[in-house]
């Protein structure tokens, strides 16, 4: 009777071991597992209507994590930063060296985030 105790204890045992390890590797497939993003193509399309007139291209398009604009505006966990290229009369009278502007817009639903000028340094 001792026998069937043991490998009835063992059975239990190992019955529970195996349900412990499935559960934690679902846990770990789906706590890993984010909504999929826009796409390269579907965020500079979303940055196109937020980028001022002016703009002649795409210079490039990334993904940046734990985003910061520098602006009091909160971390975003990820980001499309969408950089144009064109030429910009801000503050210029005549002719303006060309200028590049970036859009921020959320990696997940495609929010507007900020936008800004960048001006090449003269040397």
């Amino acid at each position: 009777m001792a026998r069937k105790m043991t490998a009835r204890r063992l059975l239990v045992v190992v019955g529970l071991a195996i349900l412990l390890c499935i559960g934690f590797l679902a846990d770990r497939v789906w706590a890993t597992r984010t909504p999929s993003g826009l796409s390269q193509a579907a965020a500079i399309q979303i940055a196109w209507t937020h980028v001022d007139t002016g703009a002649t291209g795409v210079i490039s398009a990334e993904v940046r994590s734990n985003y910061q604009t520098g602006f009091d505006i909160p971390i975003h966990p990820k980001a499309w930063v969408v950089t144009f290229a064109g030429q910009w009369h801000l503050l210029c009278e005549g002719s303006c060296d060309p200028t590049t502007e970036w859009v921020a817009i959320d990696y997940y639903n495609g929010e507007w985030i900020a936008s800004e000028y960048s001006y090449q340094k003269h040397r």
